[in-house]
């Protein structure tokens, strides 16, 4: 994962840098740049993954930056560190595609908490993956029916699954939101569901009661925001109800959720499972648009 800092402020730059490496994310690269001109040939050379910009610098601001990168479309989330906090301004940078905007000065933990959604998964998530999933050979399904009773039960009553045929990986499927269900006693993964964008925004709008228009919003940028994810966790932790071990009788657990900004090979062995160890599924709501989740029994 390759960050980027921007701001005129020396000081700022090593505040910023510090909370990242306090994270102790595996594999973190970290450069710095002092303007939205520097930055953007920074981008250029080294293509980060997410840049943390100032709003005000000299040259070329963090909002005319976020919009530069923006009208290149380029594969970077952006995220706002700033003493603004006219609301006006903030929902103006927000609209422009920021993935989020912390005001200064903040506390680690809030850094920490906005970039959640951008870099959880790359590292946290595939390690689960690779270390703690389950041997067993009974797979853990859910039965569509139940699931859906689930989901009229603790999101909303006109949601509708149909059963798709077997979806096959693309880097369509990213950014995805990975759901992980343990077994209560191993704590070993039992099964994984994977949701597409729209399926996230689906879920975890509705459960802010967020209307169709924003939800479009979010999908327009390709962004999942903490409101989002918060939801969707929600959704997925009633969901674990609808996911029962045959064998002793007793449902998962929702182990945890993350956000996935792009392939890794843990994901397409996922999306390679034959149809009996998975089932993949249309989610419908009259008036948003549809969304695609596949469940693996892992």
């Amino acid at each position: 994962m390759k960050i980027l800092i921007v701001d005129d402020s020396v000081a700022m730059q090593a505040i910023v840098r510090r909370g990242l490496e306090q994270f102790g994310y595996k594999q973190l690269k970290i450069k710095q740049a002092n303007d939205g001109i520097e930055a953007l040939e920074s981008i250029g050379q080294w293509q980060p993954d997410i840049v943390l910009s100032d709003w005000h610098m000299p040259n070329m601001s963090g909002l005319e930056l976020l919009i530069e990168v923006k009208k290149r479309e380029l594969p970077i989330k952006i995220g706002i560190v700033t003493t603004v906090c006219d609301e006006e301004r903030i929902e103006l940078a927000l609209e422009q595609g920021a993935s989020f905007v912390l005001s200064k000065p903040f506390e680690d933990a809030a850094l920490h908490k906005a970039l959640l959604p951008l870099m959880q998964g790359a590292f946290e998530t595939e390690e689960i993956l690779n270390t703690q999933t389950s041997k067993s050979s009974a797979l853990v399904l859910p039965k569509l029916s139940q699931l859906e009773k689930v989901l009229h039960r603790f999101l909303h009553e006109e949601i509708s699954l149909t059963e798709l045929p077997v979806q096959k990986f693309s880097h369509e499927k990213v950014p995805a939101l990975l759901a992980l269900f343990e077994d209560l006693e191993t704590q070993k993964v039992r099964a994984v569901a994977i949701l597409d964008i729209r399926a996230t925004c689906l879920f975890g709008g509705l459960k802010n009661e967020l209307s169709a228009q924003k939800i479009d919003h979010y999908l327009t940028n390709k962004m999942i925001s903490k409101h989002i994810l918060d939801g969707c966790e929600q959704v997925m932790h009633s969901s674990a109800f609808a996911f029962l071990d045959r064998k002793t009788r007793k449902n998962l657990r929702l182990k945890c959720v993350s956000f996935v900004p792009k392939s890794f090979a843990k994901l397409e062995i996922l999306y390679a499972k034959p149809k009996s160890e998975r089932i993949d599924i249309l989610c419908d709501m009259p008036g948003y648009q549809s969304g695609i989740m596949t469940i693996v029994s892992s």
